[in-house]
């Protein structure tokens, strides 16, 4: 069986089970098996995360795609990354047609189940419980080390691809090493619940109330007179917020990394 068709197989048992310690097994043990080179891409495919973002092709591309499948497994993990590479690379009149044609090629090459899996994951539709806290307990239990130090390095690094493959090769010390970086998104800190107000404020100590306006949560990086401004998922849309880019280049900082909410 290759890598790829293991992947399949091991998202659909962990699809199949709701128990969140099965999944974290069934994981742990794909990417206990896995080459460096596969690490990275295999996260993407497991979680819906793909290393390269939006590829350009939808629901409408997928449909009007019809091979017969392939009765044994061939393609790899690495074969559809570089894919997915190459189709981030079409652009312009014609596009549309040429990454059919791509995809084409690949899916001939794929199984009935991998035909589905990489369907589903295109077009943004995979639904097997590898969510991103499972896939770091997964992740904590392959490298042998602290769920925490995956969580930690996991925020500060942004993207849980290369966090995997910094704790399969480098272990702790690897994750440790990972640090607050401008420039480079990291992902938000989320609020935690509490039961009611006075459980709230004996945890915290000391606590201020001020008015919730509801925006975009954006964090906004400056380096010199270099700027990016981020979403909660890690988009760069600095070209859509100038006006915010301008703003934090006029501060008197020469290095920031800033959190907080746009209003329109």
């Amino acid at each position: 069986m290759t890598a790829f068709a293991r992947l399949v197989s091991t998202g659909g048992a962990v699809a199949a089970t709701a128990a969140r310690s099965t999944k974290v097994t069934e994981l742990a043990a794909l990417l206990g098996e896995l080459g460096p080179q596969e690490v990275e891409p295999a996260v993407g495919f497991l979680t819906g995360e793909l290393r390269q973002g939006r590829v350009g092709v939808g629901w409408s591309t997928v449909s009007q795609i019809e091979v017969p499948a392939a009765a044994i497994p061939s393609i790899s993990i690495v074969d559809v990354d570089r894919m997915l590479d190459e189709l981030i690379t079409i652009t312009g009149p014609g596009s549309a047609a040429a990454r059919g044609r791509l995809l084409g090629s690949l899916l001939e090459r794929a199984t009935e189940d991998e035909q589905i899996f990489l369907r589903s994951l295109l077009v943004g539709e995979l639904r097997q419980g590898a969510l991103e806290g499972v896939m770091v307990e997964a992740v904590a239990k392959a490298a042998a080390v602290p769920a925490a130090a995956v969580r930690r390095a996991h925020m500060l690094g942004g993207r849980l691809g290369p966090t995997a493959l910094g704790a399969l090769t480098g272990g702790r010390e690897a994750l440790e090493a990972v640090g607050l970086e401008v420039m480079r998104p990291v992902r938000p800190m989320l609020a935690s619940t509490a039961s009611d107000v006075a459980s709230a404020v004996t945890a915290l100590g000391e606590v201020s109330v001020e008015w919730k306006l509801d925006g975009a949560r954006i964090q906004v990086h400056r380096r010199d007179d270099d700027v990016a401004v981020f979403t909660r998922n890690l988009r760069d849309i600095t070209s859509r917020l100038p006006e915010v880019a301008d703003q934090v280049r006029d501060l008197p900082v020469t290095s920031i990394v800033l959190d907080g909410e746009t209003l329109t």
